[in-house]
């Protein structure tokens, strides 16, 4: 028997429930045989306390930084040999440090970008101008951070072409992994009968790329029918707005609820008729496939989301969902009114989008195309 590859996954990435990318890299590992090590300390628990330290400031963050790598290094220098170190996501300063650790120990380091700095901040959530030192600052480090790794794990192809235009880096480095889910709570089971309601389920941070103003455009060109109901969950960026606009289109046949907790809302998007991925028309909307349409797989419910390069290299409109166009409403209102009324067809896509996510984005299945790599790259050294 071939000696099994060992993994160091290194960092002060989170593991909470709404960080499922950690949860499937290591998982997804260890179910195909690969013996990982965790060198972790905890920088930020939770998605609030992520949003919290947004606030902090440089210096605030730097001091609560550095001694969570005091800590880091504590526990590295007691590890064991091992053939590979990960940094897991959020991982983009982690990398630095791993980088020098490399000095040392020689051993390949694998980086989960999972997504820019660059463009989620100043292109998508424009909360930095093009020109400001920040943006600068930010696109230096999404480039110097795949340059520290040996290969780079993003989640499409697009993804990926992304990265090689914006940050004149090679496509070799990359490899497209699947986001995977939450597994321990996103699976299937059976639905609440009721059909006298036909439940439409959005959750989001209300970030612009998933096109809150959309999903109400639609909902006000349906809210003659009683009988289908929306409900949009979470907060973030853009509540505020949504919520100003919901008010004044004096929607009756829709309900915000705030964050509920994991498996609640688990259970609701169990429970809905249809679950609606992200609709926004910012550029980083054409390359990522949101976690929320990944769940929906895992969940086999019934999806409806924006047409895109990145979507189309996954799923197929019609038979794994539905797609819509990008920034339309009221394609969205009809592709919405034909799931309603074709329940077979509701069925045949829940139940097709299902069996893809096993075959492509479960842990397991995640976790081959990762030591399919990793074996290749130890048989080319």
């Amino acid at each position: 028997m071939a000696q099994k590859i060992s993994i160091v996954y290194f960092g002060t990435y989170s593991k909470g429930e709404e960080y499922a990318r950690n949860l499937a890299l290591i998982n997804g590992l260890k179910k195909v045989g690969a013996l990982v090590n965790e060198c972790h300390t905890e920088l930020w628990p939770e998605h609030k306390d992520k949003m919290v330290a947004v606030n902090k400031g440089i210096i605030k963050n730097g001091i609560g930084l550095l001694k969570a790598y005091v800590k880091l290094l504590t526990r590295y220098f007691k590890i064991d040999e091992f053939d590979f170190m990960f940094v897991g996501y959020i991982g983009q300063i982690d990398v630095f440090l791993a980088r020098f650790l490399k000095l040392f120990h020689k051993k390949p380091i694998i980086f989960d970008a999972f997504y820019s700095l660059y463009d989620t901040m100043v292109k998508d959530r424009g909360l930095y101008p093009a020109n400001s030192i920040m943006a600068k600052i930010l696109k230096l480090i999404d480039r110097f951070s795949a340059k520290c790794a040996d290969l780079v794990l993003l989640d499409t192809k697009e993804h990926i072409r992304y990265f090689c235009e914006e940050f004149n880096l090679e496509e070799k480095k990359f490899l497209a992994v699947p986001l995977g889910v939450d597994e321990e709570n996103f699976y299937p089971q059976a639905q609440a009968q009721d059909n006298s309601v036909f439940e439409v389920l959005n959750y989001s941070s209300y970030i612009p790329l998933h096109g809150l103003e959309v999903i109400l455009q639609s909902a006000e060109l349906l809210k003659e029918h009683r009988d289908i109901h929306w409900t949009l969950i979470g907060k973030g960026q853009l509540y505020p707005e949504i919520r100003r606009m919901a008010e004044e289109m004096a929607l009756k046949n829709l309900s915000f609820i705030d964050w509920l907790p994991h498996k609640e809302l688990v259970e609701r998007a169990r429970q809905a008729d249809v679950l609606l991925g992200i609709f926004g028309k910012t550029e980083k909307a054409s390359r990522v496939i949101p976690y929320k349409a990944y769940e929906a797989l895992a969940l086999a419910r019934p999806l409806i989301t924006g047409d895109s390069p990145a979507v189309r290299e996954l799923l197929e409109d019609g038979k794994h969902c539905l797609l819509s166009k990008m920034g339309d409403a009221r394609e969205l209102a009809e592709k919405i009114i034909f799931l309603k009324d074709n329940p077979e067809l509701r069925r045949a896509i829940a139940s097709n989008g299902h069996q893809l996510f096993l075959e492509k984005c479960a842990w397991e299945a995640i976790g081959r195309t990762i030591l399919n790599k990793l074996e290749q790259m130890v048989a080319n050294n």
